[in-house]
């Protein structure tokens, strides 16, 4: 006890603490300096790299991306069809529930057909399995002559709400009352809307070629087409997306009738018109812009504690068990830093608007670039490292779906220069400049898509593709029942006849 008291006594001396107290403050110090140190670099690096591409006319505030304001009159967005879907507060509770219910239900099939095929694979629509559906819901349709009856009397239900649409999507503009100030948070309800009415033009579509309607065909055809596109001057990877998943629905009315030659010239004309302005690829490119700078300003309100940083992540990646912390700015800085370093060097250097090519090799090296962030100091990148995985396959999915539109826009000359000189041209240069002012490339070769006429009146359509490889225009399947095509390998081909 002795021992023990004059080492008590010792340690809490005037002498001891004097010197514990020093040392405290010596360490609280140097932590300090290095902390600012850390955020003086993490800013200069940022602040550095961001003034040098701003001299080459790059701009990343978030002002730059967002669609200007347009006409209330002209602007789609402004129809009676959407406006409880934005008729909300700035916490995103709704003025009025059940109308809000309405909105979104407002074109939704409860049942429709799982695991058919469609053009990509050569199949028309099955009505028979969406007559099976259909038949299914607690209040079907009466029953039709044929599965094609079924259907067009179960979407009698929709006929004046598809109406209005209609008449209300060929307004001159399309601006959606999006808070983008919200960045990830942002409500985004007329997506699914759209899509579901997209189904139901596309579905209306095929089933009025079957019954030789051909101008109502033509009429929901277009439609289809315009829904997609009213998303164009979105700056947001999802919107962009479901512009492309829509331009896909609409691209089935479209081949069915091409393959049962059932458009006349003045039809193909009209069709060509529509197509012809359509560029995924420049949306591809809105919307990493758009992401990046919604990034940047999501990071400077997190830098000023206006923004909890996991929150927003959740919503973003998925997850929902990422810890509740405040980053300090010198880890912003540096995520910001990597973010958009690899955004505009790697991406946006990768998609070549004005030679219409895009490097899929930028976007391969998102793989790795993740890979080498993640073996570094995590917390630089750590974010970074969250958000890639979740980008790198919109260019396949874009770019994919670009040729789809690029290949049916020249389909539509391909069939007036059939039907005009009596069969299909032997080489795409025949389409210019009567049909076409310039023939779609190939946004993976300087060669061009492939171009083959064949003899039983058909011909031959592809891109080389993502892997930048001619495979002699076969594309590849997955080996489930869904037969899910492999767009990393093979071709894209446009299928030039039915399967049978």
């Amino acid at each position: 006890m002795p021992t023990f008291g004059r080492f008590f006594r010792w340690l809490f001396s005037a002498r001891i603490l004097k010197r514990l107290f020093i040392a405290f403050f010596s360490v609280f110090g140097l932590i300090t300096i290095a902390w600012q140190f850390e955020n003086w670099r993490g800013r200069t690096k940022w602040e550095t790299w961001k003034a040098e591409w701003e001299a080459k006319g790059e701009k990343f505030d978030l002002a730059s991306v967002v669609p200007p304001e347009v006409p209330d009159d002209e602007n789609f967005a402004n129809s009676v069809l959407f406006e409880p879907l934005f008729d909300v507060d700035s916490s995103g509770k709704p003025s009025d529930q059940a109308a809000l219910d309405v909105a979104k239900d407002r074109f939704k099939l409860e049942r429709s057909p799982r695991n058919s095929f469609g053009w990509r694979h050569g199949y028309r629509r099955d009505f028979t399995a969406w007559e099976g559906e259909l038949l299914q819901l607690d209040n079907p349709p009466a029953k039709g002559a044929t599965p094609v009856d079924t259907v067009l009397v179960a979407l009698e239900w929709y006929t004046a709400d598809m109406a209005k649409l209609a008449n209300d999507v060929r307004r001159p503009h399309s601006r959606f009352d999006i808070r983008y100030e919200d960045s990830f948070a942002a409500l985004l309800p007329h997506l699914a809307v759209q899509k579901q009415a997209a189904v139901l033009f596309s579905l209306r579509a095929s089933a009025r070629l079957t019954k030789d309607d051909i101008e109502g065909a033509l009429l929901d055809t277009i439609t289809t087409i315009l829904l997609a596109e009213s998303l164009a001057t979105e700056p947001l990877i999802i919107s962009q997306l479901v512009r492309s998943a829509i331009l896909q629905i609409g691209v089935q009315p479209f081949w069915e009738g091409v393959v049962d030659r059932k458009w006349t010239a003045a039809h193909l004309a009209k069709l060509r018109d529509v197509l012809q302005p359509i560029e995924l690829m420049r949306g591809m490119a809105l919307a990493f812009r758009g992401e990046r700078n919604m990034i940047n300003y999501w990071m400077d309100r997190m830098r000023v504690g206006e923004v909890e940083m996991a929150s927003e992540l959740d919503m973003i990646t998925g997850e929902s068990n990422l810890p509740r912390i405040i980053l300090p700015d010198c880890l912003v800085y540096q995520n910001q830093f990597h973010i958009n370093r690899i955004i505009t060097e790697n991406v946006l250097m990768g998609i070549d608007l004005e030679n219409s090519r895009l490097l899929a090799q930028q976007f391969k090296s998102l793989e790795e670039e993740v890979r080498m962030l993640q073996e570094g100091f995590t917390p630089y990148h750590f974010i970074a490292g969250m958000l890639f995985p979740a980008y790198d396959r919109m260019g396949i999915k874009v770019s994919a779906n670009q040729a789809a539109v690029d290949q049916a826009l020249i389909v539509t000359a391909l069939e007036s220069h059939r039907l005009a000189k009596g069969g299909y041209p032997s080489s795409l240069g025949a389409l210019s400049p009567e049909w076409l002012s310039t023939v779609p490339g190939d946004w993976f070769s300087d060669a061009g898509l492939v171009y083959r006429r064949n003899t039983g009146g058909t011909f031959t359509l592809y891109s080389i593709g993502y892997n930048e490889t001619d495979d002699g225009g076969e594309c590849t399947f997955g080996k489930s029942k869904r037969k899910t095509i492999q767009w990393e390998e093979g071709d894209w081909p446009w299928p030039s006849a039915a399967a049978e």
